[in-house]
């Protein structure tokens, strides 16, 4: 499978051709994509015209490609000012890396002079796509003499050990080959079913017992999911330990069953 380099741009273009520099001599890359907001009237004009001029200069034998972050029906996206625009920048970078999964790429991502929000959201979509160690996220950190020079878009002579790239670890969430992400994306998760993903597959069986059967004992609900009524009535504690947390009231919780149920059967 060919391996893609993809960063993300923010007014500092320079930071994702010395990092690709230095990957490449360890990687061999059939592409150089690049996520950035609208290209012209946004802060980052400047930067992606120049990295566009620098690409077909000084790769011209790598083919490099740029995708627009913006609304789903096309209007330009500029950076987040409320909840729809935060949503259609997850969505919008969600979906660009999941095309590239979905076409079979590996992909190396590089998250270093990129816009934070935008750094953050393709974070989060290479927790949910990623297959380590073959897909990597990385960051580059420079020396001052590096990065208080606009337009070294390379590294000079002598230089080069003042360059310094970084693996992040990666904790992968995947979501599963064929999901309809557009469907996912429009479905959205209730606070029942946040709850639920941050319990361990077990807890999840019992929370799901108790939701399916809520007016059962501790040993009914052992009998009908064949465990002791021991081993649920401490899974129960344990889920309910995270329940508290979860929901941050900052008050006790008289109920703990009927709190936990209100949770699941939530919108």
């Amino acid at each position: 499978m060919s391996t893609l380099y993809l960063a993300t741009l923010g007014q500092r273009p320079e930071a994702i051709t010395v990092a690709f520099d230095r990957l490449n001599e360890q990687y061999r890359y059939a592409g150089l994509a690049v996520l950035h907001t609208e290209p012209t009237i946004s802060g980052i004009a400047q930067a992606y015209a120049d990295l566009r001029a620098v690409c077909a200069r000084d790769y011209p034998n790598i083919p490099a490609y740029f995708h627009e972050i913006a609304y789903a029906d096309g209007a330009p996206l500029i950076d987040i000012a409320d909840q729809r625009s935060a949503e259609a920048y997850h969505r919008a970078v969600l979906e660009v890396l999941y095309a590239y999964k979905r076409d079979g790429w590996l992909l190396h991502l590089m998250l270093a002079g990129g816009r934070k929000a935008m750094s953050i959201y393709a974070m989060l979509a290479a927790s949910a796509l990623f297959e380590p160690p073959h897909d990597r996220v990385w960051t580059v950190l420079s020396s001052e003499a590096m990065l208080s020079k606009p337009g070294q878009f390379h590294v000079p002579a002598g230089m080069r050990e003042q360059v310094q790239l970084v693996e992040l670890p990666l904790r992968p969430a995947r979501i599963a080959p064929g999901t309809d992400v557009e469907a996912l994306l429009a479905r959205p998760i209730s606070r029942g079913d946040a709850f639920l993903a941050k319990l361990t597959p077990a807890e999840r069986e019992v929370a799901d017992l108790l939701r399916r059967n809520p007016y059962a004992s501790n040993d009914q609900l052992g009998k009908i999911g064949n465990k002791s009524g021991r081993t649920i009535e401490n899974q129960l504690a344990s889920i309910y330990d995270k329940m508290i947390g979860f929901l941050d009231f900052g008050e006790t919780i008289s109920d703990k069953r009927q709190a936990l149920l209100d949770l699941l059967r939530s919108e």
